[in-house]
């Protein structure tokens, strides 16, 4: 094969995703349009984190705006092994509504990351109160109904409470959405009984295992159930939906009547 000395190589475009917490106040994202070239001041870190999956993206505070972008310089060498770029500047390429983040009915799911943002004693202990003696069993069939469940996580059979399967992959049926809505369950809380909101048992005490008091706890359950029937409704028959449900209907009920 002869070369070509005047062809120029050229590297592949990358694209991604970006997600920025309103809470972040960012204004170079906050006013951004399609076309707008954002680049950092320096090449240190923070850099802007530019995912390759939406599967990948940590939601840790809603609400937020979610970008496509096109990497237009990025860290070198990047020295993590992760889905993601680290860049310097980034060309937005358009904004996407912020429920892609939670699959394809992220819609639902980000009704309920909404609502446990603004979760209040009272609402707390009305979702405990309508929560089924079932429901963890129904949760956790939903869980070894998705076919994308890592084959090592299949040998466990309660997964009452757990919003992530970790992997590389996708960690849950609907992304992130269920640690957005544990998240904000928690930010709840913390803001309503402070450091009260949280007790530790069973670990080493430089990192003991942290558990929300009631009626958080519940609260935490209840909603995380519904977000996983609301958000990925083929795992389960119609009954079992409405029972992960149920406690979400009559929180939201007063609302719709």
């Amino acid at each position: 094969m002869v070369s070509n000395p005047f062809k120029v190589l050229r590297r592949k475009r990358q694209t991604g995703f970006i997600y920025i917490a309103d809470e972040r106040r960012d204004l170079r994202f906050a006013q951004a349009e399609p076309g707008d070239e954002i680049r950092n001041d320096t090449r240190d870190a923070p850099w802007i984190v530019v995912d390759h999956s939406l599967d990948s993206i940590l939601v840790t505070s809603w609400p937020g705006t979610l970008w496509e972008a096109e990497v237009i310089d990025a860290d070198f060498p990047q020295n993590h092994d992760g889905d993601y770029t680290r860049a310097v500047a980034v060309r937005i390429l358009r904004r996407l509504p912020s429920h892609e983040l939670f699959g394809p009915n992220g819609e639902a799911v980000a009704w309920i990351v909404d609502r446990s943002s603004n979760l209040t004693r009272d609402e707390a202990e009305t979702l405990a109160r309508h929560r089924a003696p079932d429901a963890g069993r129904v949760y956790s069939r939903a869980w070894q109904n998705w076919d994308q469940l890592p084959d090592d996580k299949r040998v466990f059979e309660d997964w009452e409470g757990i919003i992530g399967a970790g992997g590389t992959g996708p960690v849950s049926p609907i992304r992130r959405g269920l640690s957005a809505v544990f998240n904000a369950v928690c930010a709840s809380a913390l803001e309503i009984d402070g450091e009260n909101a949280w007790f530790d048992e069973d670990g080493p005490d430089e990192d003991p295992d942290m558990h929300l008091i009631e009626p958080w706890a519940a609260a935490s359950l209840c909603l995380i159930e519904a977000a996983m029937a609301l958000g990925a409704p083929d795992l389960l028959p119609a009954e079992d939906r409405a029972l992960l449900t149920a406690p979400w209907r009559a929180l939201t009920a007063p609302s719709l009547s």
